[in-house]
Parts: C-alpha cells; sequence; structure tokens
C-alpha cells in the first residue's frame, strides 16, 4: 500500500512540472528550437566604412563635436649655407739673428710714438705689432742689417714681442746712441707730373706715414695698384705721393712702381 502511494505521487509532481513547458511552447517545435539555438551563426563583427570621420579620430581625449585633426606636417629642416671667409693674406716669415749672438739690454726711443715691430728688416705689414716708447727690451749684439739706407736690430720685448725695428728707434746699453735720421728741407722735388703706383705689398697695401719716418704712422693707407702722383722724395728710401682722391702721405720708395 505505501509503494503504490509513492509511485502515485511521483506521476503526479512529473505531470505538474510537465504543465508549465507544455503550455509555453508547443511540444512539436520544441526540438527544432533547441537546434536552431546550437546550430546558430556567430554574431557579425562591427565592420568600419573607408573614409568614416571616426577613423581619424584620436584613441583618447575626444569628445563628441571636436572636428576630427588632420595629421601632423612634419616641418622641413633647411640647412644654412656654409659661410666661405677668404684665406689670410701670406704674412711675411720671421726672420732670425745670426746663431750664436748673444743678447742686450735696451730701451725704445720713439720720441713718444710706438714702433712697429718688422717679421723682417723693412718689410710692412698691416697687422704688425707695436711696441710703447720707452718699453725695455733684449737687442741682438751682432751688427744690424742694413736694408736700403736704414739699419736694422732684432729686439725681443718683455710681453714676448719679437722682431725687427730701425737701430735709430733703440738705445743699447754700453753702446753710442745711433743718430735718427731727419728730414731735411733739402728734399728732392718730384717730377712735374710723375706718377706712379703702389706695388710690392703682397696685395696688403701701404700704410701712410705723416713724414719720412718709419714710426710717424697715420690710420691711413692706399691699396695696392693705387695710383698716386709723385710730390717729392727723400733719398732713396722714401717719397711723398698723393692719389686722385686727394689723400696723400709719406710711404717707403720701394713700394712704389711705375704706373705701367
Amino acid at each position: 500500500m505505501a509503494a503504490s502511494h509513492f509511485f502515485v505521487g511521483l506521476g503526479a509532481g512529473m505531470a505538474i512540472l510537465a504543465v508549465p513547458l507544455l503550455t509555453l511552447t508547443p511540444a512539436a517545435d520544441l526540438p527544432h528550437r533547441l537546434a536552431a539555438w546550437i546550430d546558430g551563426s556567430s554574431p557579425r563583427p562591427l565592420q568600419m566604412v573607408a573614409g568614416d570621420a571616426a577613423l581619424g579620430r584620436p584613441v583618447r581625449g575626444y569628445r563628441p563635436g571636436d572636428p576630427t585633426p588632420a595629421p601632423e606636417v612634419v616641418p622641413t629642416v633647411v640647412k644654412p649655407a656654409a659661410r666661405t671667409t677668404p684665406p689670410p693674406a701670406a704674412q711675411p716669415a720671421l726672420v732670425q739673428p745670426p746663431s750664436g749672438t748673444s743678447m742686450r739690454t735696451g730701451v725704445i726711443r720713439s720720441a713718444g710714438v710706438p714702433v712697429p715691430v718688422r717679421r723682417a728688416p723693412g718689410v710692412d705689414s698691416l697687422d704688425d705689432p707695436r711696441i710703447a716708447d720707452g718699453s725695455p727690451v733684449l737687442v741682438s749684439t751682432s751688427v744690424g742689417l742694413q736694408v736700403g739706407e736704414q739699419q736694422w736690430r732684432a729686439i725681443r720685448g718683455l710681453n714676448g714681442i719679437a722682431g725687427w725695428v730701425p737701430s735709430a728707434q733703440v738705445a743699447v746699453d754700453g753702446e753710442p746712441p745711433v743718430e735718427r735720421a731727419v728730414a731735411t728741407p733739402d728734399t728732392t722735388a718730384g717730377n712735374e707730373g710723375e706718377r706712379g703706383k703702389v706695388a710690392n705689398t703682397e696685395g696688403a697695401g701701404v700704410v701712410l706715414r705723416n713724414s719720412p719716418n718709419d714710426a710717424d704712422r697715420r690710420p691711413a693707407g692706399f691699396l695696392d695698384g693705387t695710383l698716386v702722383t709723385v710730390l717729392e722724395r727723400v733719398g732713396s728710401d722714401w717719397v711723398h705721393v698723393r692719389a686722385d682722391n686727394g689723400q696723400q702721405g709719406w710711404i717707403p720708395a720701394r713700394y712704389l712702381a711705375p704706373p705701367t
């Protein structure tokens, strides 16, 4: 009796559970729905259309309504043209005094005018260093070099400047003073209309002097090739000239050549 009641209750429970399922879905269509759900295709991925504005939007920092930024333009770097500097003018080599000579103390004597120190006796250069009047120097004891009518002595200053100065512009201890050549009124006048040109300066030009004195320089000069008129001469070393622009002064005669 008890067993029969158990099976009756079990059958009643299964009937109760089967009623909602059969009510919502017809029994004949249920297997087909389950098969369609199992065999159904996977969802399609989202495809972007070419030219869509969303493709150019930044990943971060974009807000609706902002314009789509254009690609950045890389600036073109233009290298500056290399500057060319003209080569420096060739300078004469420093002429050394004879080997084996000793040095003696001395003082520059130039009446208050700085004295240009030449690299070679009698050769002018625009960048020749200058040594002040009264400067103590060491002077070579060897006999000076004679260039034209002027004698030159090798000197070395305490500041390291070394070269050649006219013997008349340095007083050497233990030697008699050398008389300075002074221009006298009896200078030789140049031939009327005598012409010449500045030459033999290696392109550096020549510095004008106020008098026929190497130390009496002025801040002016003539370029190489300048045509001049000869006004007067002092011996064979100095010539007074005037350019076509009216500028005039004294220059060493070795820098004057015929106009042709």
